[in-house]
C-alpha cells in the first residue's frame, strides 16, 4: 500500500499541473473542474458492454478510487473541495478509448449511442 500512496503523491503533483496521471488500474485527470477518475471496461468487444454491465464495472472503479483515498490523507485533502467524475471507457486494443459512461454528483450519463 505504500507504493500505492506515493503514486497517489505523485498524481496530485501531476494534476496540480493540469497534467493526468496513472495509479494502479486508475488514470486521475482534472476534467471541467472535477478530478476525473477513469477506468477501462474488460470487455473486448463493445457490443458486448450493456448498461447493467456498465454500471457494475464503474462500481468496481468508485470502489477502487475509495480504497485509495481511504489509505491517502493526501489525496482526501486534495479532493474536499471538488467534485469526482468517474468514467468507464472501452479500450479499442490501443487504437482509442472510448467513453462509455461517467458518473457525477450521483447523476449516470450513458454516453454510447
Amino acid at each position: 500500500m505504500r507504493e500505492i500512496r506515493n503514486k497517489i503523491r505523485t498524481a496530485i503533483e501531476f494534476l496540480k499541473d493540469g497534467q493526468s496521471f496513472k495509479v494502479g488500474e486508475l488514470r486521475f485527470e482534472i476534467n471541467e473542474g472535477a478530478v476525473q477518475v477513469i477506468g477501462w471496461s474488460q470487455y473486448i468487444n463493445l457490443q458486448n458492454v450493456t448498461k447493467a454491465k456498465a454500471l457494475d464495472e464503474l462500481e468496481e472503479i468508485k470502489a477502487l478510487f475509495f480504497e485509495m483515498k481511504k489509505a491517502s490523507p493526501e489525496l482526501q485533502d486534495f479532493i474536499k473541495e471538488k467534485s469526482v467524475k468517474f468514467s468507464l471507457y472501452f479500450d479499442d486494443y490501443g487504437k482509442t478509448s472510448i467513453e462509455i459512461c461517467t458518473e457525477r454528483d450521483g447523476i449516470f450519463i450513458w454516453r454510447l449511442k
